[in-house]
């Protein structure tokens, strides 16, 4: 039996769900930069969604393997007491998952050496019977070397159970089980405060920095 802890952002899988509808992986990227702007003070983009809450019914403490064959379990080991970013691809989708990785490595620049110490990113797999450690690794390696950056593969049920648990799934049943249609949205969550956004994974990786950097330092 799986085990579960009690820790979920409330209020988030109903919002995440019909994002995934807007939010497709059509979207474009709108830059690259090579430095954070000086001021983090913008407003919140019209298409992010943060909530504070009260935990829920906890998140699938589910077995996972990295791409470097390490065991670990989502909560315990990888979202307990960090702030984490975690969206879900898989090594043969070509045509959004690719454009959504670099964008992430563009992040991770400009996030530096704050991802592996209490930020860390999460690449879960869709496709886990083909995408395996070794495939995850070669793929992860394409696009560079990032500490802090996980790229896992588990169990297909217990990770899709672990999808619709972070509410990426769309309400139209058909678009849902099509791996081609996933939505192009990231979660960011600091689980010391309960913290949570969801963002399109193909947004300015600027924003996504001043999003990720909000909820890291907002500590309670």
């Amino acid at each position: 039996m799986t085990a579960t802890v009690p820790y979920r952002p409330q209020g988030t899988q109903a919002f995440i769900a019909c994002a995934g509808i807007v939010f497709l992986c059509s979207c474009s990227v709108t830059g690259s930069p090579d430095n954070l702007p000086a001021s983090a003070s913008q407003p919140v983009a019209a298409n992010q969604r943060e909530s504070i809450g009260k935990p829920s019914d906890g998140f699938p403490n589910i077995l996972l393997q990295t791409q470097d064959g390490k065991s670990v379990r989502f909560y315990d080991d990888l979202v307990k007491d960090k702030t984490v970013l975690v969206n879900f691809i898989y090594t043969s989708c070509q045509k959004s998952c690719s454009p959504t990785t670099a964008n992430l490595a563009r992040l991770h620049g400009l996030l530096g050496d704050r991802v592996g110490r209490d930020l860390f990113m999460l690449s879960i797999s869709l496709d886990p019977t083909v995408d395996r450690p070794k495939t995850l690794k070669e793929y992860a390696t394409r696009f560079g070397q990032f500490q802090g950056w996980y790229f896992l593969t588990g169990n297909e049920t217990e990770i899709e159970d672990l999808r619709r648990k972070l509410g990426l799934y769309d309400l139209d049943p058909v678009i849902d089980t099509d791996k081609t249609q996933h939505a192009g949205i990231v979660i960011v969550g600091n689980d010391m405060t309960n913290r949570w956004s969801s963002l399109p994974a193909l947004m300015d990786p600027r924003q996504l920095a001043q999003t990720v950097l909000r909820i890291t330092r907002n500590r309670g």
